[in-house]
């Protein structure tokens, strides 16, 4: 260790892995961007995301150096042994931890380091999960655990990640006025690469890229589409298959309805922008997004959007890149699609450019990696003078 400060992350899932989406890219966009300014060890699972067996060719419990961090893939008979061994040392400046809920890789540790550090300092990003949306899913269970949480004090001494003022709003709600939180952009890193596609009138080609799960919604997505399977409009599907019952449903509402859509894979990061630039738009009905790094991509390849209203990406159409659309509004959807369905060549290459001049000005302007690299500097500064006061 140099003398930069030593930040020690906790994450379910991380590279190689891919399957839980944006969280990972979250984690390896901070790491990437800021390895010059910070030490960074990652705490993670030895597999993806529902995943039977461990990565092939990957050592376990054991720290692990890579190009721009240091990385120990923990087995569930060792990770408990591993992570006290490890959070007994005092070498850590920062703990961070890259999810509000999950009990081996943010709830235990937590408890841990509470128990071993007088004024431990801590920031914890929610990743969305304190959204409306995201509390609609097993609301009485999350309920439940923030109420007492916040009557306990339980996260008093945290530091929140917040990455827009609605999550900020979001955390307020849960943790009371006095919560500290840092708000700092999620980073896009993005390589555009400008592409023109065919665009016919009376043909749509459109691309669903999530996990396949309630939260994100493909069950509503089909329900559009089966207003127009007399049309030429198909929908491709990616994505790992988090719920099978879920899928199982979907599935058999594609072969009812005679829907023009079908499910491809998973989609490995390295394929994401190239897959993403070969289709007209991205129909994302999400229920809930604390960012949406699909979004991102989807722009940074050329695809427009048609979203619900329920991501931080709005005034789509005012930017002439897509629509973003209250879900009780079905019929808001069906017009968006005839819309796309009917667009010419030189309609659609205007949605194209906009789609990369807008990715392009919204990364300059939100400045995250700045923004990022001040979050851990002066929640550092603040948790050391705490402990001097």
């Amino acid at each position: 260790m140099n003398n930069k400060l030593n930040i020690l992350i906790f994450i379910d899932w991380f590279l190689p892995g891919f399957k839980a989406g944006g969280p990972i890219k979250s984690v390896a966009n901070i790491v990437n961007s800021l390895h010059n300014d910070f030490n960074f060890y990652i705490i993670t699972s030895d597999r993806d995301i529902d995943d039977k067996q461990p990565y092939p060719n990957v050592e376990v419990n054991q720290w692990i150096p890579k190009e721009n961090y240091q990385i120990a893939y923990l087995s569930k008979e060792k990770r408990k042994s591993f992570v006290m061994e490890t959070l007994h040392q005092n070498g850590f400046d920062t703990y961070y931890f890259n999810s509000l809920y999950s009990k081996p890789y943010t709830l235990e540790p937590f408890q841990i380091i509470k128990k071993l550090k007088s004024n431990p300092n801590i920031i914890i990003a929610p990743r969305g999960m304190l959204g409306k949306g995201a509390l609609k899913i097993k609301p009485l269970k999350k309920k439940v655990f923030l109420t007492i949480s916040k009557l306990i004090g339980y996260f008093k001494k945290v530091t929140w990640h917040a990455t827009d003022a609605e999550e900020i709003e979001d955390i307020q709600l849960a943790f009371g006025k006095t919560a500290t939180i840092f708000n700092s952009p999620n980073i896009s890193i993005l390589d555009i690469q400008e592409k023109i596609i065919i665009k016919d009138v009376s043909e749509l080609r459109l691309v669903f890229f999530s996990r396949i799960s309630p939260k994100k919604n493909l069950f509503y997505a089909l329900n559009i589409l089966k207003n127009f399977t007399d049309k030429n409009i198909h929908l491709d599907i990616y994505g790992s298959i988090e719920d099978e019952n879920y899928w199982n449903k979907c599935q058999n509402f594609i072969i009812e309805n005679n829907i023009k859509a079908q499910y491809i894979s998973a989609l490995n990061p390295n394929n994401v922008q190239e897959t993403l630039s070969n289709y007209h738009f991205l129909f994302f009905p999400t229920i809930h997004e604390n960012y949406g790094h699909v979004i991102a991509e989807s722009l940074s390849a050329g695809c427009g959007l048609i979203l619900s209203d329920n991501t931080p990406w709005c005034d789509l159409n005012r930017n002439k890149i897509g629509w973003d659309i209250n879900l009780e509004n079905k019929q808001g959807f069906i017009n968006a699609i005839e819309k796309c369905y009917q667009m010419n060549q030189e309609a659609y290459n205007l949605y194209r450019k906009n789609s990369y001049q807008f990715i392009l000005s919204e990364t300059d302007k939100q400045n995250a990696i700045e923004q990022t690299k001040k979050m851990f500097q002066q929640n550092f500064k603040l948790s050391t003078q705490q402990l001097n006061s």
